[in-house]
């Protein structure tokens, strides 16, 4: 029987490829595995028995029951981390069920190691692992990867085990670079299963990720000349809140010049109580902005309904500023930075506040106040038009928003995918801490439930509740998601904004067509309308969870408590609340 001896100058002491993958994986500070598994990784799993049985350390496997749950798992957790994650699934057509969740993990700039087994290679007995059944037969394609290529940084494919330690580095190495992004790595099972005596893990410190790049001097200083003597000045950002450590210069250099600031990005990038925050789109404001800065923005606004003004200088600060990934990409920009925005903010604030002279300072009090006078009234405007629709049935957003706003804690972790409702929540639920609320920045829906999952074994000690629409609830697969939160000790509160359908399209529809549309005069809609709406409070039930449906809105404060409490003592929990449609 071996032994792990990580001294030895052979390295550590395996018996098979697939020992080898998880030894790797442990020198990489992986601790989660989100799996969906197929015969061609049964080797992995054979190999974390053995590790198990041998009290030998080894990544915990996390059963998924689809993969595209693996995926928003895995990115929850790196969202909350920021260390790349694995998910491991079963061949072409387990990377195929992915889906739509790995064109999120690339928008969303996830650092993901997905990997999935590859048909045998041999099919007459040759090696150990080779075709033994039908299926295997079946299963090969032409290239393997290529359905994923596009949305992926770096994949591979493993020819030999002698150089694995090479390969699986690279792949954390490239996943772990900024811009960070998914990688596809794929193996035979004759290598999982071919015999080795032990693997030599690269030093982190030698092959590592690279160093992101601080901002060019010279540029900052121009941006700071145009932000000290803006008149107008405007900030929009998406993902600064993914360097917690940004956001307080960030918000120290929006009052210095006080700015308006657009922050509804992915993550929380600015306090939504501070009379500075503005309202998502910046659309009402771009005109009037003299000096515009873009920080970690994917698509700062959209051109077609609002632009900035011809004489405004804009400034783009972004770990990729032209977005290389995307094949089209025209926003214009006077002065367009690559560098890491924890590292550009701080020393941008430094630059404006040498730069700031009396008029400036006294023209930004001026703003500041003027803000802080308006941010007071409109406020208000929400709190009592919230509370006037208190006793609406069906339950009006507004009220929903509300409730929750009285009952989560400014430490509670909130996971957002209730797409037509960000405005409400926005007003009415405080985000101020860094890393207490996760969006998806890509399209695909159904990322919330898994991205609850992963943020929760990531922040074990945090309460976690995750707002979908009724769409993107259907989308998580719900039953898949609450049976492994509920087996993996990941407990979160779903609740669901039910309006009935798909409330987005309905609202584009509109947009596009008109308010007399022939699709508005229907009863129902066509194809957006979930009427008569499944019980979804049943189907969390089956799945483990607490759930209760809730469409009485004298009944939502306790609901929301009652939600929160089992959660906390360690149980799923799911409130359906019925909204009225618009």
């Amino acid at each position: 029987m071996t032994t792990p001896d990580s001294n030895a100058q052979d390295g550590i002491a395996v018996e098979t490829g697939a020992e080898a993958f998880l030894e790797l994986l442990n020198a990489s500070g992986v601790k989660y595995i989100f799996i969906n598994p197929g015969s061609d990784i049964l080797p992995i799993l054979e190999a974390a028995a053995r590790f198990k049985h041998l009290g030998r350390t080894a990544p915990e496997l996390v059963m998924c029951q689809h993969e595209s749950l693996a995926m928003t798992t895995a990115h929850g957790y790196f969202m909350a981390s920021g260390k790349p994650q694995v998910v491991l699934v079963h061949l072409d057509l387990g990377t195929l069920q992915v889906g739509g969740a790995l064109h999120n993990a690339q928008r969303g700039n996830a650092g993901i190691v997905l990997c999935a087994g590859r048909p045998p290679w041999t099919f007459e007995g040759e090696l150990p692992g080779g075709r033994s059944i039908l299926v295997d037969f079946r299963t090969e394609q032409f290239d393997q990867a290529a359905p994923v290529r596009q949305y992926v940084k770096w994949d591979y494919d493993l020819r030999c085990n002698e150089n694995i330690q090479h390969v699986v580095q690279r792949a954390f190495q490239v996943a772990g670079t900024e811009p960070c992004g998914p990688v596809y790595l794929t193996f035979a099972r004759e290598l999982l299963m071919q015999k080795m005596t032990a693997v030599r893990p690269l030093p982190q410190d030698k092959y590592g990720p690279a160093i992101s790049p601080q901002a060019d001097p010279s540029a900052l200083r121009e941006a700071a000349r145009l932000l000290a003597t803006a008149r107008s000045p405007l900030f929009i950002t998406g993902q600064v809140g993914r360097h917690p450590e940004a956001i307080a210069p960030f918000v120290k250099l929006a009052e210095t010049v006080a700015a308006r600031v657009i922050a509804p990005g992915i993550r929380m990038n600015f306090p939504n109580t501070h009379p500075l925050w503005s309202e998502s789109p910046a659309n009402p404001y771009l005109k009037d902005a003299d000096v515009i800065l873009t920080v970690d923005t994917t698509v700062p606004y959209a051109p077609v309904q609002a632009r900035p003004s011809p004489r405004a200088k804009i400034v783009c600060i972004d770990i990729d500023p032209i977005k290389a990934d995307m094949p089209t990409y025209s926003f214009p920009a006077d002065i367009r930075i690559q560098a890491d925005s924890s590292k550009a903010i701080p020393a941008l604030l430094d630059a404006v506040q040498k730069m700031m002279d009396r008029e400036s300072l006294r023209s930004a009090q001026e703003r500041l106040s003027r803000f802080k006078e308006e941010d007071g009234l409109r406020r208000e405007k929400w709190r009592k038009s919230a509370l006037a629709r208190a006793s609406q049935r069906p339950i009006a957003s507004e009220w929903l928003s509300y409730c929750l706003g009285q009952e989560i804690g400014e430490d509670v972790v909130m996971v957002h995918e209730a797409i037509s409702y960000w405005s409400d929540t926005s007003r009415h639920i405080a985000r101020t801490r860094p890393g207490t609320e996760y969006r998806a920045d890509g399209s695909s829906l159904g990322w919330g439930l898994g991205c609850a999952i992963g943020v929760k074994l990531a922040t074990k000690d945090r309460t976690v509740v995750c707002l979908t629409g009724d769409g993107s609830f259907l989308y998580g697969h719900p039953t898949a998601a609450l049976w492994t939160a509920a087996n993996y000790d990941a407990p979160f509160l779903n609740i669901i904004f039910n309006n009935g359908g798909y409330l987005t399209m309905d609202r584009i529809m509109d947009n596009t067509y008109g308010p007399n549309s022939y699709s508005s005069k229907l009863p129902k809609r066509l194809a957006t309308s979930f009427l008569p709406c499944p019980d979804y409070a049943m189907l969390a039930r089956a799945s483990g969870a607490w759930a209760e449906k809730v469409e009485d809105p004298a009944r939502l404060p306790t609901a929301i408590k009652d939600g929160l409490r089992h959660v906390r003592e360690g149980q799923p929990a799911v409130l359906d609340v019925v909204l009225a449609r618009a």
